[in-house]
């Protein structure tokens, strides 16, 4: 098994509980929502200090974290010692295998929540979609708000030149005109004064993404 074999048992235990779930959000493989209440999952093929540190980190934005990884054959001195120090951080532990379940519930550990990143992260988990990307794929390049936002742009470009003004008012995209400017993958050209227009790159990929 790989890391990403691991997200789709992950998506459907919590997926069973009622929630929504996506992955790559923000560097979170997995992050399962409930109205305003976000569950951050890491996974990870075995149990070690890297993981724990990530779910320390999702902590800083997620209410609740749980570490999962692929279900060992017997439990033994060293994974007891894990859960004792997972126990005591406040971070569940999910057990994998052809299935999800959790081993171990989170618990609420009194963190400095940074408020403007856990926005933040509730834009872009409500902006991607639930196939945008696959838990653990960290070698592999992600969907991110802000690309979601560029391919928006570029759709609406596809058939010609348009205003910044008109393009904003059909995306409903706050910072079209920074993302236009900035033109951070190349696929955006100015027209005319205001007026915008895809590059041959741009028109290249949205006919890769057809």
């Amino acid at each position: 098994m790989k890391e990403t074999d691991l997200f789709y048992p992950v998506k459907a235990l919590f997926e069973s509980k009622g929630y929504e779930v996506k992955a790559e959000v923000h560097e979170i493989d997995v992050v399962a929502k409930n109205d305003d209440h976000i569950i951050g999952i890491e996974l990870k093929m075995q149990m070690n200090i890297k993981v724990i540190k990530q779910a320390l980190q999702t902590l800083r934005t997620c209410d609740y974290a749980y570490i999962g990884i692929l279900k060992p054959l017997k439990v033994t001195p060293t994974f007891k010692d894990y859960v004792f120090i997972l126990k005591r951080l406040g971070v569940g532990l999910i057990l994998i295998s052809s299935k999800a379940e959790i081993y171990m519930d989170a618990n609420v550990i009194e963190t400095k929540k940074i408020k403007k990143k856990k926005l933040h992260l509730l834009k872009t988990f409500d902006v991607l979609d639930d196939t945008d990307n696959i838990g653990g794929m960290h070698h592999h390049k992600k969907m991110t708000l802000y690309k979601k936002q560029a391919l928006e742009i570029a759709t609406c470009l596809l058939n010609g030149p348009k205003k910044v003004s008109t393009i904003k008012e059909e995306t409903n995209i706050l910072k079209t005109q920074s993302i236009l400017y900035k033109n951070y993958y190349g696929w955006f050209e100015s027209h005319k004064k205001g007026m915008y227009q895809l590059t041959t790159l741009g028109q290249a990929v949205m006919n890769t993404n057809k």
